[in-house]
């Protein structure tokens, strides 16, 4: 539905076709199993108009993640969701490295390793869990609870919440979203999957049955007319025998189904 390039200020004009950017990037990195961007994936509200919605993502890209200084590449999307409604969802591919016009890639030579996580973050929710999983008690479930919420990706499930409710409440609605587990919620039901691909299955499963279906009666006639050419070649009176009884089944068959003539109504009045 819409795709857009936001870039830090200053940002050279290349940054802004997409072909070049992403082959500049590439052209940064040395190993060829190397992590070229970062993908967020942002599921939006239904109940705002298109134009919010993609102002409401290149409001919360520029703010938290341009700023910093990367370089954002998103693309809103609203494909069929299972329950028939619109599924609006924009994908955002970050740039790992900071721009450098000194540099030949146009990209600096070291990886921003903060934009991933922060070690010391890194290192509290490794010990965190380590000792809760030790001791499973709820004290250092809760530390680790504390931990986990000082992650990156925590930090902007968070703050999405807070820039999507804001929207609906600036558009008059009263619907709200949540970025917490459901059992944070204190909503006790188990969450479904992400159907993904298997979603457009049931779409296609009436196509299909009908295609096999086909499928199969063209074999079982060309099957049919392979057997009757071989029994034509071996004994023809008895083909013909056959073909007349498989003529009277079918009728036969045909006439169960055939609705008896009702005889016309005599008028007794006149």
């Amino acid at each position: 539905m819409h795709a857009e390039i936001l870039a830090p200020v200053g940002a050279p004009a290349w940054v802004f076709d997409r072909q070049t950017l992403w082959n500049q990037v590439e052209r940064s990195e040395k190993r060829v199993d190397a992590q070229l961007m970062r993908e967020v994936e942002i599921t939006l509200p239904r109940e705002l108009e298109r134009g919010d919605q993609i102002d409401l993502v290149r409001r919360f890209v520029s703010e938290r993640f341009v700023a910093q200084g990367m370089v954002a590449d998103f693309g809103v999307h609203c494909p069929d969701a299972v329950d028939g409604k619109e599924q609006p969802h924009a994908h955002v591919m970050l740039c790992l490295r900071r721009l450098d016009p000194s540099s030949e890639t146009g990209f600096a030579r070291t990886k921003e390793r903060d934009w991933n996580e922060r070690e010391d973050i890194a290192r509290l929710v490794a010990e965190a869990r380590k000792k809760f999983n030790n001791t499973n008690a709820p004290v250092d479930k809760d530390a680790l609870d504390a931990a986990e919420a000082l992650r990156n990706v925590n930090i902007w499930r968070r703050e999405w919440a807070e820039y999507a409710n804001r929207a609906l409440a600036d558009n008059g609605s009263a619907a709200r979203i949540d970025h917490r587990t459901l059992e944070a919620q204190g909503i006790f039901r188990l969450p479904l999957p992400n159907l993904g691909l298997a979603r457009h299955i049931e779409k296609a499963y009436d196509y299909l049955k009908d295609r096999v279906t086909q499928w199969v009666a063209v074999k079982k006639r060309a099957a049919f007319h392979a057997d009757a050419e071989h029994l034509k070649k071996r004994d023809p009176a008895k083909l013909a025998e056959f073909v007349t009884r498989l003529g009277d089944m079918a009728e036969s068959f045909a006439a169960q189904f055939r609705q008896p003539e009702r005889a016309p109504e005599v008028d007794h009045d006149r």
